[in-house]
């Protein structure tokens, strides 16, 4: 199948491309420099990169001068992946989610487009949600991802996407993770440095669903081999802890009694539920790797890359 992966430099997009490489004709693109060492030194043959900025139509012009624009699958990872950096920069956050989203879809054509978006966009709402909730978010990330999601469905109907599949994404955790992100930083606290206190935003009961980034690599493949079209599915894990709980746990794995400090706010506060069964209905996908096995393969990771 011949792929292309927008944001492909980012932390799923690396693990998409150790996984999916091998059998596939990948482009994968993204706007920081140094994916192209990355898949050097992987070995991934069947995968071009190229540096380009989503927003500089005249950068996309040029790409499909020399790749094409016609392509079996499109999986779009591209846009701002910070909640807090949306609060702070949301003009930024809109032009680097959607308008690199409208100018990447008038330039290339997908027959299947697997768009990640996120589970933020049920901001304010508390409980079950699923994708027939009502929406009306106020955070800037999960507006931008809202709208996202229009766009794709406006493309779809002009015949610039074949199909799509909308995937809520609730989050993952694993190599090659950004360092901000919590799970890393408690394999540091708790495993490299053994160091018991850990300090937390807000009041520790906001909720967090996140899932192996395996499990989501595998859960793509899935979306991306089946007939299913048109689609918008919660991707989720589906059993969150709070993040108290969550500290707490990753505590107890390694072998740490915590001591935990709670100061500020957080900008994206999450008290609603999603569930997976969706997931395991449309694609047969349930995540299989729990938490006790999942760190201790951050940990890993983290030790071996320095």
């Amino acid at each position: 199948m011949n792929i292309l992966i927008t944001g492909a430099g980012g932390f799923i997009g690396k693990n998409l491309l150790l996984e999916l490489a091998p059998e596939n004709k990948i482009l994968a693109l993204d706007r920081a420099p140094g994916l192209g060492e990355f898949i050097r030194g992987r070995g991934l043959e069947n995968v071009a990169a190229e540096t380009v900025e989503l927003k500089d139509p005249k950068a996309l012009e040029s790409l499909v001068r020399e790749h094409g624009g016609e392509w079996e699958a499109v999986i779009y990872l591209a846009g701002n992946g910070d909640p807090a950096y949306s609060v702070t920069h949301p003009e930024e956050d809109l032009t680097d989610t959607v308008l690199g989203l409208l100018n990447f879809c008038r330039y290339f054509r997908a027959g299947k487009f697997i768009y990640f978006s996120s589970g933020a966009v049920y901001d304010g709402l508390e409980g079950p949600v699923s994708p027939r909730s009502a929406l009306d978010p106020r955070l800037p990330y999960a507006i931008s991802k809202l709208a996202g999601e229009q766009y794709v469905k406006f493309f779809r109907k002009l015949g610039q996407i074949g199909n799509y599949i909308v995937l809520r994404f609730f989050g993952a955790y694993g190599p090659y993770e950004p360092p901000r992100k919590i799970y890393t930083r408690l394999v540091k606290n708790f495993a490299r440095d053994k160091n018991p206190e850990f300090t937390i935003r807000g009041d520790g009961k906001n909720l967090i669903d996140a899932m192996f980034v395996g499990d989501t690599v595998r859960a793509v493949r899935a979306v991306l081999e089946s007939p299913v079209e048109d689609r918008v599915v919660d991707f989720c894990l589906g059993d969150p802890y709070t993040i108290e709980e969550l500290v707490r746990e990753a505590a107890r794995i390694f072998g740490i009694e915590p001591r935990i400090r709670k100061e500020g706010e957080v900008p994206e506060y999450i008290d609603f539920r999603p569930s997976p069964r969706e997931m395991e209905e449309l694609f047969g996908f349930t995540p299989q790797v729990p938490l006790e096995e999942g760190l201790p393969l951050l940990a890993r990771h983290l030790e071996e890359s320095g």
